[in-house]
């Protein structure tokens, strides 16, 4: 029995050096220059991608009406297909990359995003493209942050995965910041065709280089102990599904992205309803993605010294009091320092738990399936998600005012205090 352990442990490491590739010395740890390099050169691909695909979304909605003669409502699928697309590719994606390389996986999803746009640039209706941008999404969603985290989860040691999934959303937030200005330049000058195209070619240029150069796994998981190689550890995906701890990750996840969805989407027309300006409005926009790229950095440094489950708690609570703060923003002579007080604390912290909810995961389920279960966590996530934007819309219809909308996203915010409270209190240091 104790040599078939044996053998069965030497098949599963050489399993994961056949995916690494041939290597002559196996090192005991992956080289962390090397995988430090890696996160930056992800950032960048993410900064690109997202900024100028989700981030941009709502910029060609005007035009796009406009040539097409479509309806609002048809414009509105756009956006729709695009993020259900990119919502069902990120479990396929984490499972392949359980099982194969990730060079092809990542690079063939950035191609398609590549595809997508410019077939995206020739529709001659709406109908196609529509099509066209769904399948755009399916491209994103394979090449970016299910298949990003994993790949840095096997590179980058556990006391320092949380700064390391700080500066992959950090890049991803600031192609938010960096590109929708210029776009809606852009857009305005050369017309929306032109500009799809000029980001199928951006992301040609940028993005699939640097994911057929970088996009490789280690010849050990950074998990190993010192002078040892170690198989991946952790559970088969139906084992992990059945394990009541994961569905609290998946609530905890559910709560809080319902909540910051809502609030992020309805942001602009509370303000303005709130009696601010459209361009008024637009500036505390981005000054939520300003303070996301801040927190993404604070959190990320703060991980290596406190546990995820303490930030987190911490976090949601400085969070939920930001919206708190926004209910104020039609007070004379407190309203601007209200919105203020909400984009510093709201917006550092909303996006806290897609850095921090990674670490959770791996330390309940193993390094083995990860890809695929955060996957499958984001894919039920991302669809319940959706509900977010859908009830503050139904609530602002129904009640005439955004208050009962506003509490309602500070209430789920609040709950998922309880499953937060209930992750493993793993140290990050």
């Amino acid at each position: 029995m104790a040599r078939m352990q044996q053998t069965a442990a030497a098949l599963d490491s050489a399993t994961f050096e056949d995916r690494a590739g041939p290597h002559a010395a196996v090192p005991a740890q992956p080289d962390q220059r090397q995988g430090w390099t890696l996160v930056l050169g992800l950032a960048v691909v993410l900064c690109v991608t997202f900024g100028t695909t989700i981030s941009a979304l709502g910029l060609f909605t005007l035009p796009i009406t406009t040539d097409l003669q479509c309806t609002n409502e048809q414009a509105a699928l756009l956006a729709a297909a695009f993020m259900l697309c990119m919502t069902l590719a990120m479990p396929l994606a984490g499972w392949l990359l359980d099982r194969i390389a990730p060079r092809p996986v990542m690079a063939a999803g950035s191609a398609l995003t590549v595809l997508g746009y410019l077939l995206a640039a020739s529709s001659p209706d709406i109908g196609r493209l529509t099509l066209a941008l769904a399948l755009a999404g399916l491209g994103v969603g394979a090449s970016t942050y299910v298949p990003a985290i994993t790949l840095a989860s096997h590179w980058i040691a556990p006391s320092r995965r949380g700064l390391a999934f700080g500066i992959l959303l950090a890049g991803a937030s600031m192609g938010g910041i960096i590109f929708p200005n210029l776009l809606t330049h852009l857009i305005g000058l050369l017309g929306w065709r032109s500009v799809m195209q000029a980001i199928a070619g951006l992301i040609l240029l940028v993005c699939v280089p640097l994911l057929l150069w970088l996009a490789r796994l280690p010849a050990v998981p950074a998990t190993a102990g010192h002078g040892v190689t170690t198989p991946l550890s952790g559970h088969a995906i139906g084992q992990a599904l059945r394990m009541p701890r994961y569905w609290v990750w998946v609530a905890m996840q559910l709560l809080l992205t319902m909540s910051g969805l809502g609030i992020f989407i309805a942001l602009v027309s509370y303000l303005v309803s709130a009696g601010y300006s459209a361009q008024a409005a637009a500036s505390w926009y981005a000054g939520v993605g300003v303070a996301s790229l801040l927190g993404n950095f604070l959190f990320g440094a703060a991980s290596q010294r406190w546990s995820a489950r303490t930030i987190l708690l911490l976090g949601n609570a400085i969070g939920t009091a930001g919206i708190l703060c926004l209910l104020a923003a039609q007070h004379p002579a407190f309203g601007l320092a209200a919105v203020a007080l909400f984009v510093l604390s709201w917006g550092a912290t909303f996006n806290l738990v897609n850095q921090l909810a990674p670490l959770f995961l791996a330390e309940s389920v193993g390094q083995r399936n990860f890809g695929s279960l955060l996957g499958i966590g984001n894919l039920i996530g991302g669809l319940g998600a959706a509900l977010g934007p859908a009830a503050v819309g139904y609530l602002v219809d129904a009640n005439g005012s955004y208050t009962t909308a506003l509490l309602l996203c500070a209430a789920l915010a609040a709950v998922a205090t309880l499953p937060i409270a209930m992750q493993p209190r793993s140290h990050a240091a």
